[in-house]
């Protein structure tokens, strides 16, 4: 195996320059640079990245710390992640909580799984990690659920307290486009079947409809109002529902696209024509929605990009300790298809 002399020897330079050109820490002339990069290059010299982590106290290997890999946005998010610490010259270690069966689709009950989030915080510490991405199964806030620690810690997919670094979406202002949208399109009595009226993201949609709304001069009465559990069967459950009102609405937006595909069901069961009659938006593009008849208007989730701009913010903290939090927040989009 090539060493550094062996390097120093062949370039005919100090074995202090050959470290300085590697690590980058005096500069040198171009020409005793080129020297070096070449010798590197024929003799295939491996730097020893282990010893130059030692004296950097740094890893570089960044903790992954996923809710459950097969909640819906987590693998994109995931997949951007690791992209970009790639490219900065990062590892990755993925821990899994597993905690998709136990949330189920009740993930403001997140607090009743801290011990096992601070356990997994615990694994990752110990294995020396430079800093650790948290990775939420759905936006919420996450204040106070995880003990004091050094490692840099980010949020994806959710928030932290006021110091935390996060990066997001709006469920609000997201909601708020879906209903622009749709009164840009003639429709004016806007149905809603919502979540879980406890969760965040319900909460926040309902409040970015009804601003959205407000702003056009109108209205959303509360029968207009219909809370499922982001289920399929609660979307026709909740249609059943609309469809007994007097006028019915000309569109309904479900806050998730399971829900959208219950209702477009129940109205074609009822005889009622998408868009014709009636028409529905969804939220989050799952892959059913295109697959829909017909196929399903819906708000899609910056979930790659959430990842990666939340590696960029972990390298950043590494990179730059800053008692600053930063709070990144990035715009969905509307995907047009034929269900408006």
């Amino acid at each position: 195996m090539a060493t550094m002399r062996d390097v120093a020897v062949l370039a005919g330079v100090s074995t202090a320059t050959v470290s300085h050109v590697i690590n980058g820490s005096k500069k040198l002339s171009p020409e005793t640079t080129e020297r070096v990069l070449q010798a590197i290059s024929r003799i295939n010299y491996k730097p020893n990245t282990l010893a130059k982590s030692l004296r950097l106290g740094q890893t570089h290997t960044i903790g992954v710390l996923v809710e459950d890999i097969r909640g819906l946005p987590v693998s994109a998010i995931v997949s951007g992640i690791s992209e970009a610490l790639s490219k900065g010259g990062y590892k990755t270690i993925l821990y899994d909580l597993h905690l998709l069966e136990k949330l189920y689709n009740q993930y403001e009950k997140i607090g009743t799984y801290r011990r096992r989030i601070n356990d997994g915080l615990n694994l990752l510490q110990a294995s020396d990690v430079d800093g650790i991405i948290y990775v939420a199964m759905h936006d919420r806030h996450l204040d106070y659920l995880f003990d004091p620690m050094d490692t840099p810690l980010v949020f994806a997919y959710s928030h932290g307290t006021e110091s935390d670094t996060y990066v997001t979406y709006s469920n609000r202002d997201s909601a708020a486009d879906m209903v622009r949208y749709l009164l840009g399109r003639g429709r004016r009595r806007i149905a809603v079947i919502a979540g879980h009226p406890h969760s965040y993201p319900t909460a926040q949609r309902l409040l970015g409809i009804q601003m959205a709304l407000q702003q056009a001069g109108l209205a959303l009465p509360q029968e207009y109002i219909r809370y499922g559990d982001w289920e399929y069967e609660s979307g026709a459950e909740q249609t059943k529902e609309l469809l007994k009102l007097n006028p019915l609405p000309d569109a309904v937006f479900a806050m998730n696209d399971l829900m959208a595909a219950g209702c477009m069901a129940e109205l074609m069961g009822a005889g009622l024509r998408i868009p014709g009659d009636i028409a529905v938006a969804g939220f989050d593009n799952r892959e059913i929605a295109a697959y829909l008849q017909p196929s399903l208007t819906t708000v899609a989730l910056p979930t790659t990009e959430i990842g990666t701009e939340a590696a960029l913010r972990m390298i950043d903290m590494i990179s730059n300790p800053s008692p600053h939090p930063v709070r990144k927040i990035i715009p969905c989009s509307i995907v047009e298809r034929k269900s408006v």
